[in-house]
């Protein structure tokens, strides 16, 4: 059964985030299947992250409706093979079987190779796996956000430190640390705030671990908000990387 397809362009956009999840450190990856898009989930101890993929970077797009709609998959042995054959695809489907034991089908295909396309077809092992609890749903109208450039100056500044102090008010935000301290400003243009009242003061901490992935990330991505949830202890960061994807990132304490 195919539940979609990267076409060249996608499939190296794709990739690209796709890297930035092998770099948090952990082995597997929770694939889940929404009605309306795919999500990869990574759960380390410093992080919770989810690469949101919509159509139409997802072609032909469909939910599997005859098994779980969550599976396990190997980071590494996945970004492996995809590296390898991504440079000659013009294309490549994901497919599902519907045995007792599911495995992922993959089919690569160069058009440009001739009078006969090349096609290729290479197996992934998937397990079955349970649903987790769902870090990604953002409630909360406090946030800051910031443009790549200052989210590539805290990470420079602070990426050595354990905690990174957070003061946010309605007209400017602060980050701080042993080292030193960075402001930015909503009257100099140098942050976007919403949701924050006049006389309100939000204090908090975050946690840039691993270092590899958030220096990939800075270098990547031109926007980044920092969302305050109320009724939670975690701050949730998104960063849209195309008008078909984004990063939902839970900073766990």
């Amino acid at each position: 059964m195919r539940i979609f397809r990267f076409e060249h362009g996608g499939l190296l956009r794709f990739m690209r985030a796709f890297h930035l999840l092998t770099t948090i450190g952990e082995e597997t990856a929770l694939l889940e299947f929404y009605d309306c898009d795919l999500k990869l989930v990574v759960v380390s101890h410093d992080l919770h992250v989810i690469l949101h993929i919509r159509p139409p970077l997802l072609l032909h797009y469909c939910t599997p409706q005859t098994f779980s709609r969550y599976f396990k998959i190997h980071l590494k042995e996945l970004y492996n093979l995809l590296s390898d054959k991504i440079c000659h695809s013009s294309w490549m489907d994901f497919n599902l079987d519907r045995g007792l034991q599911p495995l992922a089908t993959l089919t690569f295909q160069n058009d440009e190779s001739g009078d006969a396309p090349l096609s290729l077809t290479s197996i992934v092992k998937v397990t079955k796996a349970e649903d987790k609890e769902d870090f990604s749903e953002v409630t909360s109208t406090k946030f800051v956000s910031l443009d790549s450039n200052q989210f590539k100056r805290i990470v420079r500044e602070f990426i050595s430190f354990d905690k990174v102090g957070v003061v946010l008010t309605n007209s400017q935000v602060m980050f701080s640390s042993e080292s030193g301290e960075i402001t930015f400003s909503v009257k100099d243009n140098e942050c976007i705030i919403g949701g924050v009242d006049v006389e309100e003061r939000i204090e908090y901490s975050v946690k840039l671990r691993p270092t590899k992935f958030f220096n990939d990330l800075a270098s990547w991505i031109e926007r980044v908000w920092f969302h305050h949830e109320t009724t939670k202890t975690n701050i949730v960061m998104s960063a849209p990387i195309g008008f078909e994807s984004r990063l939902t990132i839970t900073l766990l304490e």
